[in-house]
């Protein structure tokens, strides 16, 4: 792990994850486990599902009404927002100022079927968020004010995503043709002319009484709670909410999809190829063995993971972008070099499926997924926010009993079920062929640092008194309680294991790094050498090919990555079998030349792709400004230098590099501290290394000077705006702590932080903005971004260092810093909801140097900050007239 990656993303890579977001969560289901289900007298169904992973409850209630049921674009969207505007009984400042307090971790989502709202909160304020929950289902406030503050906030987050032509295209003509003839078709974000001319408070209450009733809704708990409790909260404050009939819903009348094809211009660093066709909805018999069949072509033993095995794509799979009980719309993506030919690249989409079409899937891909989803089962309760989501789901919209019915329907598929649906909704004659090539080169030029002189015309916006009931709960201050500690220990090479046992599920979850810096271990001439390395990892070890490696993989459900990032995540049963994989993979990768040369040209072409694009322009000058010569920020990998590596480069490298005493790994879930030892050592113990240990932490560096810089971007609608610098202060500093509360206060807490206050709750002149503090072993990046029309970047940073010198000049008030120490407090357990959580956590902390118990820790240190301690932290590590401003913003007419 290269320290520099820890805050950036390629935008190849980005969009990358985007296309595997697509794919693989709609066949998983929880662990069979004690539930309590309840209805109310009201109509409302109340599902607890206990987990005891972490001190944490999630929280999520879903109203059946969505964008199906509106009467203008965006009115459903609408309302979701406006239920964090307040109630009769809680204001908006107190309910922002509450979420905040909970831990800053809740939000909603407004889908054409429904709408849920979801809280994950350490489970000793479950009581709060359940009265939260019962006031917006029993009032809103839905002031024509409140709506027109609101109104400018959400036509602000429609600019930021109409900024992204491929997103507008799918939103705004794929889907409503995919879906013709329903109201699926209907837009679920809106339009500037909806939000100015046709939806108003009074549109909106009456959506709300219609729709918002305890006879509608579904309320899933899960997590460290007892069910008794939960449901007898819950009876308490939802008991007496009026249920109300409900009115029919439209009729559903899906109509042919024809063929048309799309040409769209973006500022993606790679083309993109997709094929959007209709696939049967959640309430379709055959929706199963389309979730089959999307698992089997999307194995990396099939043959369109083969397009990418062969340097043909960067990625290649099939995904679901919207499913409603009708019809889903689907999509088989593929992300191919800017340089590529995407008519040659259809044809050979085209042929896959066709090939598979002709003779069949594999019988033994089917019989994977199958096992796979079975599998799945085990690792729901790994996450307790991804459990209350997955009941929630499978509940409150799909209307199944439990997560369980998808997995049994899945069970009955066969190879004669997948065959059948492939032939008959991949159908190229009823299909939409998107091609979304980059045609927006940024140009980059200097301008006015700005920030100009304070603006006062908008106030702060004024504090109120949380209710008594709120008081109440937040008054008593306290380090959570901390779950078992952590084991470390360090194998007889050198290799440090962290071990956080945890018998939730049947489950293991291994992370962990190799750490390395490529800018200070790799030559100047060798830049994308590790880039290189890490795409080689998925050919292969000496012992097992790629395909090879797959198969025993899926024999154990498993899932792997090796390279200088690696994890596994297994059954428990299978752990020692997993880890004998990835020992296989990450000791004695295969390197073989012809896949050297496959990697190499496709590392080449993403970077090529890339060097013209707004977002690498902008990181690249950001770098330049931000650090001195020579700073290992400012070293990159080009097509040159990778042009140069050849294979010898990268076996040295490897040679060099990979080296147990650099390397941590936690492991977390169903194993002890002596198993897992056992078990590492018995497959890395080989393992060794040669000389010194390498210096790889980025040094220190001095302030940086103000610069502004603009970028054009000719595709986007809304200007994207980051203000940066960069000082000494390491993860280790006394300051660090004051630092992190006063950020926390200023904008990383979120909603109630000053920043949203200011620019987005009471100006209306951005949708989100946020600020972050980055820390390393020896330095720090300070950080301020937002989004907003161009016409309105110019107020918008002024009101930010507005409220910057706020802080350093007058310090955080107590009540802030009260709000910031508290949820800084209640993010120490949500951390830990989640087995991935607790592995990134205990991951960065070995990776720095850090005691296992550092999160205790920082919390003691960030429980005595006072607002002296922040301000003078601020002034002496952060200036307001230090910043480097980033712009990107919509080019200026020829």
């Amino acid at each position: 792990m290269d320290e520099r990656k820890m805050s950036r993303c390629t935008l190849v890579f980005c969009l990358f994850a985007m296309l595997l977001a697509l794919t693989g969560a709609n066949v998983r289901a929880e662990k069979p486990r004690s539930m309590t289900r309840v209805t109310l007298s009201n109509g409302l169904q109340i599902v607890i599902v206990p987990d005891r992973l972490a001190p944490v409850a999630s929280v999520v209630m879903t109203y059946r009404a969505g964008s199906n049921e509106q009467q203008y674009p965006g009115q459903a969207h609408a309302l979701e927002h406006m239920m964090f505007r307040g109630t009769p009984s809680v204001s908006s400042a107190q309910l922002y100022e509450i979420g905040q307090l909970l831990g800053g971790r809740y939000n909603a989502q407004t889908k054409p079927s429904s709408t849920f709202f979801y809280f994950t909160i350490p489970s000793r304020y479950l009581d709060v968020a359940l009265r939260i929950e019962a006031d917006r289902a029993r009032a809103l406030t839905l002031s024509p004010s409140a709506w027109g503050a609101e109104r400018g906030a959400i036509e602000q987050e429609i600019a930021t995503d109409e900024s992204d032509p491929f997103g507008k295209l799918e939103r705004r003509t794929i889907l409503p043709a995919i879906f013709a003839g329903t109201p699926y078709a209907k837009d679920g974000l809106g339009t500037k002319f909806s939000f100015d001319r046709q939806i108003t408070a009074k549109v909106l209450q009456q959506f709300y009484q219609t729709w918002y009733r305890p006879n509608n809704a579904v309320l899933v708990i899960a997590g460290d709670i007892t069910p008794a409790a939960a449901i007898a909260s819950a009876r308490k404050y939802f008991g007496n909410i009026v249920r109300r009939n409900l009115p029919k819903r439209e009729p559903v009348n899906l109509r042919n999809l024809s063929p048309v094809t799309y040409h769209v211009t973006t500022d993606y660093p790679a083309t993109v190829v997709a094929l959007a066709f209709r696939s049967p909805g959640w309430g379709d018999k055959d929706y199963a063995a389309m979730q089959v069949l999307e698992a089997v072509l999307n194995s990396q033993r099939a043959d369109l993971f083969g397009l990418v095995a062969r340097g043909q794509a960067f990625a290649a799979v099939v995904g679901d972008a919207e499913s409603q009980q009708r019809a889903t719309a689907s999509f088989l993506f593929g992300v191919i070099p800017s340089a590529a030919k995407p008519d040659v690249f259809l044809a050979a989409l085209e042929k896959v499926v066709a090939d598979y079409q002709n003779s069949g899937v594999p019988a033994d891909l089917v019989a994977v997924a199958k096992r796979r989803a079975l599998a799945s089962k085990e690792f729901e309760a790994s996450s307790i926010e991804g459990l209350a989501i997955a009941w929630s789901d499978a509940v409150a919209v799909t209307g199944k009993k439990s997560p369980d019915e998808q997995i049994a329907a899945i069970d009955r598929v066969n190879v004669a079920d997948v065959n059948r649906v492939l032939r008959r909704y991949l159908d190229r004659n009823h299909m939409i062929t998107v091609l979304a090539v980059p045609g927006s080169a940024g140009k980059i030029s200097l301008g006015a640092t700005g920030g100009g002189k304070e603006n006062n015309a908008t106030p702060p916006q004024k504090q109120e008194p949380l209710p008594a009931w709120a008081a109440r709960a937040f008054s008593n201050l306290s380090l959570p309680m901390q779950p078992a500690r952590p084991v470390a220990m360090t194998l007889s090479n050198g290799m440090r294991l962290i071990v956080q046992a945890s018998s939730v599920t049947r489950t293991v979850w291994v992370s962990g790094n190799v750490v390395t810096n490529q800018a200070r271990q790799a030559a100047v001439d060798k830049q994308g050498v590790e880039d290189v390395l890490n795409g080689l990892f998925p050919f292969g070890s000496q012992r097992y090919d790629r395909l090879q490696t797959r198969e025993q993989l899926d024999a154990i459900a498993a899932e792997m990555q090796a390279g200088t990032d690696f994890s596994l995540s297994v059954r428990s049963a299978d752990f020692d079998r997993g880890v004998q994989l990835l020992a296989e993979d990450e000791l004695h990768p295969s390197l073989p030349a012809d896949a050297f040369q496959v990697v190499k040209t496709q590392v080449a072409q993403a970077l090529a792709g890339e060097a013209s694009t707004p977002q690498h322009l902008a990181d690249v000058a950001l770098s330049e400004a931000l650090y001195p010569a020579g700073d290992p920020e400012r070293v990159h990998a080009t097509t040159e230098t990778v042009g140069g590596v050849s294979l010898d480069d990268v076996k040295s490298y490897y040679a060099n590099v990979f080296r147990p005493d650099m390397t941590n790994v936690v492991i977390v879930g169903d194993v002890t501290p002596q198993q897992a030892r056992a078990t590492f050592e018995k497959y890395f113990a080989s393992w060794h290394a040669t000389g010194p240990a390498p210096e790889v932490a980025l040094p220190a560096v001095p302030r940086n000077a103000a610069k502004a810089i603009d970028v054009a971007d000719a595709t986007r609608v809304q200007a994207q705006v980051q203000l940066a610098q960069v000082f000494s202060v390491g993860r280790r500093d006394p300051d660090w702590a004051a630092l992190t509360v006063g950020n926390t206060a200023l904008g990383g807490g979120g909603f109630g932080s000053m920043l949203m206050d200011d620019l987005r709750t009471r100006a209306g002149l951005v949708y989100s903005t946020d600020s972050q503090l980055d820390s390393y072993r020896n330095r720090s990046v300070f950080t301020i971004d937002f989004s907003a029309d161009p016409a309105k970047v110019g107020a918008a940073q002024r009101m930010a260092m507005n409220d910057l010198r706020a802080l350093e000049e007058g310090g955080v008030d107590l009540a802030r810093l009260q709000r910031a120490k508290t949820m800084l407090i209640s993010d120490i357990p949500l951390r830990a909801q989640s087995f991935a959580g607790i592995a990134d956590e205990l991951l960065e902390d070995s990776n720095f140097g850090l005691p296992l118990d550092q999160a205790t820790i920082d919390a003691r240190r960030e429980m005595k900050a006072s607002p002296s301690s922040v301000r003078q932290a601020f002034r002496k590590w952060i200036s307001p007239a230090a910043f480097v401003r980033v712009i990107i913003s919509p080019a200026k007419s020829q």
